[in-house]
């Protein structure tokens, strides 16, 4: 029997006697008085010890949510729940099953899992997504096919990123972790300055080169790629194997014939084969260019009682010699083999080796 029940008993013993008592059956005892052990040091130890551990949790509950709506969380998400930015800047091929960078992608993250996750900021008042993606279009892209395929589906990995509310801190983290990855096309990188500057993010291209740190010469040759007419894009196939260096050749080429060169670029897009982008580039430069006008050549004719011997003319270092009807051809033979002989001996006299 332990002490307590020991005191348990004891008590009841107590309780019958006073009951006897005040009935008159037995003699008066002495008031019952009940005493308690006082906590020992193990119960002080255990008692400070939980202590420590709800002020532990509560502060770590403090952290997370204070880092959570820093976006320092990493959270796992239904990918399905997640939608594009409206400032996405991936071109759609690069979304396609088909790609081939997007399949390398899909099959990393299959066999070794999401290394890298995605940003996303909350959404309100959307019935069909939470969150908005901040960057990470491919990531998710990924994620999503992969939540169709993987049996109980695919959880993508995002940083909820609180802060990128604001649409011109929202596009400036989605160009920060683009731009550290060298991961756009010149092609893309122009389309998301247009973009900005189409949403108000930004007014000029000055304000976009001072905001990521680059010349305003180097954002307005992107945006030269993004803007290109699209029978030019379309000749390319894929625009993002446009070159940045391309941009002053294409433009150059344009500005001296417009019209020819999106014909040319018409007749490219149809043709059902792969396309080279160096061949793509060079064929449009060439339909621009102006061919050079054949000089006239200088001609002198020979003639016979008013019928033409010959005429011969002579065009920058060529010399074309055209017999007329008076000479038929055998004698026309004969009197090339005469020539060539007559003229390669002249020629060699006064001809240096």
């Amino acid at each position: 029997m332990t002490a307590k029940d020991r005191r348990s008993v004891g008590d009841d013993v107590l309780e019958d006697l006073d009951a006897a008592i005040r009935a008159g059956t037995i003699g008066t005892v002495a008031p019952v008085t009940r005493t308690y052990s006082t906590p020992t040091k193990l119960g002080h130890a255990m008692i400070e010890g939980a202590g420590n551990t709800i002020a532990r949790q509560k502060a770590s509950i403090e952290r997370l949510e204070a880092e959570r709506s820093a976006g320092f969380v990493v959270l796992r998400l239904d990918p399905t729940r997640i939608r594009a930015s409206e400032f996405a800047n991936r071109h759609e091929r690069s979304l396609e099953p088909m790609d081939p960078a997007f399949i390398a992608l899909k099959d990393d993250i299959a066999r070794r899992g999401q290394l890298d996750p995605i940003r996303v900021r909350p959404l309100a008042g959307s019935a069909d997504f939470d969150y908005e993606i901040v960057y990470g279009h491919r990531r998710h892209g990924v994620a999503v096919a992969l939540n169709a395929e993987v049996e109980g589906g695919f959880r993508v990995l995002a940083l909820l990123d609180a802060s990128a509310a604001d649409a011109r801190e929202h596009v400036l983290k989605m160009h920060s972790e683009n731009f550290a990855r060298s991961d756009l096309s010149p092609y893309e990188y122009g389309q998301m300055y247009a973009s900005w500057l189409g949403a108000g993010c930004f007014g000029t291209q000055g304000e976009i080169a001072s905001a990521v740190g680059l010349d305003q010469s180097v954002i307005s040759t992107y945006l030269r790629i993004a803007t290109l007419p699209g029978p030019v894009l379309a000749a390319f196939g894929d625009p993002r194997g446009i070159a940045l260096r391309w941009a002053r050749e294409l433009g150059a080429a344009l500005k001296a014939d417009e019209p020819k060169v999106l014909a040319a670029a018409d007749e490219i897009a149809l043709r059902a084969v792969p396309r080279d982008a160096q061949a793509v580039l060079r064929e449009l430069v060439a339909a621009a260019t102006p061919r050079r006008e054949a000089r006239a050549a200088r001609t002198e004719t020979v003639k016979v009682r008013g019928k033409t011997l010959y005429t011969m003319g002579q065009r920058g270092n060529g010399l074309v010699l055209k017999f007329g009807s008076l000479v038929d051809k055998s004698l026309a033979a004969a009197a090339g083999d005469e020539l060539k002989e007559h003229l390669t001996r002249w020629l060699t006299k006064r001809v240096k080796p």
